[in-house]
């Protein structure tokens, strides 16, 4: 692991002067021309370091950037290149075990809801891989309201949900089944 200063991924951000809009994004010119951007420092720092993944603690760039990670980590797990925010190492481990194994991207989902009773739990997140849902749109990110997320639809379908434990010791593992997209608005936008 390399543990990289945020404030030399602010002082990218900064240096770069403009990116281009793909046009297959629609949403609002600044704020995707912001998470571009960031998306490009992300990629000139992987390959500096030449880094297998990254995670990000995306909550500081609210504060100093004023961007999400959001599209940035969507477009890495879309080309196989895993991405994980909050800093969440064993995510990241996670993620990228699968990967390795299976050629595929995963879905960085925290838990929203469980119910016991009727055996169901509602995992949402700001981001996933465009490469997953049937369809998407785009979204402020959730907790703050600013930059670009991911409200993404997951085909409905037999899943697994893996996780290692924050030592990396132990892991979790199960299997679900996918049986409804929610689009509600006090979760984060993928659920």
């Amino acid at each position: 692991l390399i543990d990289i200063d945020l404030q030399e991924v602010s002082d990218a951000y900064n240096c770069i002067e403009a990116v281009e809009v793909d046009e297959k994004f629609e949403y609002n010119e600044e704020e995707l021309k912001s998470a571009l951007k960031l998306y490009q420092v992300l990629k000139n720092i992987k390959a500096k370091y030449n880094l297998n993944g990254l995670t990000i603690r995306c909550f500081d760039l609210l504060t100093t950037i004023k961007t999400t990670a959001c599209l940035a980590l969507s477009l890495f797990n879309k080309d196989n290149i895993v991405g994980t925010c909050e800093g969440d190492i064993p995510t990241m481990m996670s993620m990228h075990l699968l990967n390795y194994l299976f050629s595929q991207p995963g879905f960085q989902a925290n838990p929203s809801r469980i119910s016991v009773e009727n055996k169901t739990i509602i995992l949402a997140h700001c981001t996933l891989p465009l490469n997953m849902v049937t369809n998407y749109t785009l979204d402020t990110h959730f907790e703050s309201g600013i930059g670009v997320a991911i409200r993404g639809k997951l085909k409905e379908e037999k899943v697994t949900i893996f996780k290692f434990s924050r030592d990396l010791k132990n892991y979790y593992v199960t299997t679900g089944t996918i049986i409804k997209n929610l689009n509600e608005n006090n979760l984060c936008r993928s659920q």
